[in-house]
């Protein structure tokens, strides 16, 4: 089965790490900054410029695209397979793209045999979110950091979330099919707090305070709890 994996950038030309390891990858880029980008050997699509913040960024990744996708943040710290050892764990990094692509390959086949149209990586920091014996999660949040989704027209993000519009669509394709795939096995570290732009919005702690309050009430008692960690908030689901 086909699949894009689709990097969407903005004002980054320059600092972004993701290329590194993924040279096949599909650079999505403002059209006015087109030509800071080229800067990368990766192929650059230009989205409109009115086309504005990630969630509707994504959308038109989606609607502008043939074949699934999954989508990929621009700041890649290092990735790898989890090797599980107890309730603690070390991560084999993978230097090959082609690993990768092999591996995303199964998940997506995953999906199709369990009737899930969207699929997620291990990203979280953190032994104990890791549940480190099971090799999946059929119900557990995929991060739009390294998310696929069976791109059939389905599904999209809900425009009316500016942040945590992955979660949303985590949650209401649990309402609708009752599972997520979510791999326990495969591994990716970002980095969401340094880099110029993304996390570090100036606004983005109100904005995902905003998020979650409308999470609560669009899916009553799905959520157990939202910790601030840094420059985000992390959710925990009650499923």
């Amino acid at each position: 089965m086909k699949f894009d994996i689709c990097i969407p950038s903005k004002g980054r030309a320059g600092l972004i790490t993701s290329h590194k390891l993924f040279n096949t990858a599909i650079l999505y880029v403002p059209e006015s900054e087109v030509s800071q980008y080229k800067i990368y050997n990766n192929k650059i699509i230009a989205i409109p410029n009115d086309i504005k913040g990630i969630t509707q960024t994504r959308n038109w990744i989606l609607k502008n695209n043939s074949n699934n996708i999954f989508f990929l943040d621009d700041d890649l710290l290092y990735g790898g397979y989890i090797d599980r050892s107890e309730l603690k764990y070390k991560v084999k990094k993978i230097d090959d793209e082609f690993i990768y692509i092999e591996e995303l390959k199964k998940l997506f086949d995953i999906c199709y045999q369990v009737n899930s149209k969207i699929l997620g990586l291990f990203t979280v920091g953190n032994n104990l979110t890791n549940y480190s014996f099971n090799p999946f999660l059929f119900n557990g949040i995929c991060l739009g950091s390294c998310m696929g989704i069976i791109n059939d027209g389905t599904y999209y993000f809900d425009e009316s979330f500016e942040v945590k519009e992955d979660y949303e669509l985590t949650l209401r394709h649990l309402c609708d099919r009752g599972i997520t795939v979510r791999s326990n096995i495969l591994f990716m570290q970002h980095e969401h707090t340094q880099t110029q732009g993304g996390c570090r919005d100036s606004k983005r702690i109100e904005k995902e305070k905003d998020a979650i309050k409308k999470l609560i009430i669009k899916y009553p008692g799905m959520i157990k709890e939202a910790k601030h960690r840094g420059t985000s908030f992390s959710i925990q689901l009650n499923l």
